[in-house]
């Protein structure tokens, strides 16, 4: 079917509505966000030591994951299902769904075409098939299971099935998980990342960040090409987009600090999540977060103005940014990584959450999370993080971490204007700010900015006091308690200089 076929059905179905601009809006019931506790990855013999096991990655018997897959394999064959084939990255992808708008959802996130160059590097062929059951739970097809949803992923089958949850993040996840597993063993490096280029697919950047950090704001900037917003992969030939489309946070999405997602949420064949809307205009409120912080839109990647040629790797990246959304008050705006530094940094992935971003969360709480993405990071961090210093240290590429948090705090001031984050990646991406004086910060060691002419010097102050002692410790804590990712001597040479 086609995507304006399965948007059809859906309205039918009445499974969702159209915003006055055409855009597809519907409701995932209870799951509006990833599962975590609800998730497994199948225990293989043979994969005993490639997975990092643990609560991200739980494991379920093979004999026993079989099942859940036979009896869903079953359910579609005699049910009304919908269907689509793709790519993602360099491996063919197939989706197989009782829901039509998940369908459309699929066809906007996967690439119609094989990026060929990727394809020669992997010289292997790789299909990811992925069940899935939104509304039907485990227990409905007589399968004794804890919970009312189940996620399991099979990466040596590479196949996925998905029940009891309607939130679509879990297909293109599941997906991006697996081809994580897959790709190192061809020495290219998937990356929870967005990226963008020149034009001509030069002067690449990578910017690395958790949810709300400015992962896609940031790289859908009008002066430059998005190559990708969520799934980037590195190879030695350069940067390209696993993905064929953008899933966007909508929460307090304007116009005017957001032009081209807003634009391109807010059009036929876009499908929106769990946003609320007035019901005799359909006039979306973005600000309105009575059914979850985690609103999404669904589109593909054509649909923004400036996009770099998909089916073309960007060249070699120029910089890697580390975005982090602090909230504590303990960070500086921006700061330069030396070698050891970076693989420190993103083996520990911080960011903070923030009242009201999650269920229970009411004071802000920092957050570790490898590799900037460990839960579709099924290997050890240690392996993506040995890659990227690999490819770092060949093509002498600089990394920042950029602070779009709180400036003294949250709760104490605003957060880093959108504007100024721009602005220091721009002179990031420029080369720029390579060449201006620079400060060593007294416990974490990295070089911050002294000054830049033109530009407030409150960005460029280094917070000092307790808590910034205090989130170094946190940062401290958190290599202690993954000592099999980090090494003695990333941990000396890159960590904090806090005393325990």
């Amino acid at each position: 079917m086609k995507n304006f076929q399965l948007i059809e059905k859906a309205l039918l179905q009445e499974k969702g509505v159209l915003s006055p601009q055409g855009a597809l809006m519907v409701k995932t019931g209870k799951s509006t966000g990833r599962s975590t506790k609800e998730r497994f990855v199948v225990d293989h013999p043979e994969l005993k030591t490639e997975i990092q096991w643990g609560k991200v990655n739980q494991p379920i018997a093979p004999e026993r994951a079989q099942l859940f897959f036979d009896k869903a394999s079953e359910y579609l064959d005699k049910n009304e299902t919908f269907d689509m084939s793709a790519y993602v990255g360099c491996f063919s992808v197939s989706v197989k769904s009782l829901s039509p708008w998940h369908i459309a959802f699929a066809k906007n996130m996967f690439r119609d075409e094989v990026i060929s160059s990727l394809k020669d590097q992997v010289n292997e062929d790789i299909e990811i098939k992925i069940l899935h059951l939104p509304d039907v739970r485990p227990q409905d097809l007589g399968i004794e299971h804890e919970y009312e949803k189940a996620i399991l992923l099979d990466p040596k089958e590479m196949k996925v099935v998905i029940m009891g949850t309607a939130y679509a993040g879990e297909i293109k996840k599941s997906a991006f998980t697996l081809c994580n597993f897959a790709l190192p063993r061809f020495d290219i490096l998937p990356m929870h990342s967005s990226a963008n280029c020149k034009v001509d697919g030069t002067n690449s950047s990578v910017l690395f960040g958790l949810s709300g950090t400015g992962k896609t704001t940031l790289s859908a900037d009008p002066g430059r090409h998005l190559i990708g917003d969520d799934e980037i992969v590195w190879s030695k030939k350069g940067l390209s987009n696993l993905e064929g489309g953008c899933y966007a946070k909508l929460i307090n999405l304007s116009a005017e600090d957001e032009p081209e997602i807003y634009q391109a949420a807010n059009k036929f064949g876009s499908v929106l999540e769990n946003v609320y809307y007035d019901d005799s205009t359909r006039q979306i409120d973005f600000t309105d977060n009575r059914f979850t912080e985690n609103t999404r839109a669904s589109y593909p990647i054509t649909s923004l103005n400036k996009v770099y040629n998909q089916n073309v790797e960007a060249s070699t990246p120029n910089s890697v940014v580390f975005l982090t959304a602090d909230a504590f008050g303990a960070l500086p705006a921006v700061a330069r990584l030396d070698k050891w530094q970076t693989q420190y940094h993103f083996i520990s992935g911080y960011t903070a959450k923030v009242a009201g971003t999650e269920i229970g969360v009411t004071e802000p709480e920092a957050t570790f999370s490898a590799c900037f993405g460990a839960p579709f990071m099924p290997r050890s961090a240690s392996v993506y993080a040995k890659l990227l210093a690999e490819f770092i240290d060949q093509q002498n590429v600089p990394v920042w971490i950029l602070n779009t948090g709180w400036v003294k705090g949250y709760g104490k001031g605003d957060r880093f204007p959108i504007s100024v984050s721009r602005q220091f990646l721009e002179l990031i991406q420029s080369g720029e700010l390579e060449n201006v004086p620079m400060k060593t910060h007294p416990l974490f060691g990295f070089k911050v900015p002294e000054s830049i002419p033109g530009m407030d010097p409150q960005w460029f102050e280094i917070p000092d006091g307790e808590h910034v002692a205090n989130l170094a410790k946190k940062f401290q804590q958190n290599a202690e308690a993954n000592k099999d990712a980090f090494t003695e001597e990333i941990i000396d040479n890159g960590g904090p200089r806090v005393l325990n």
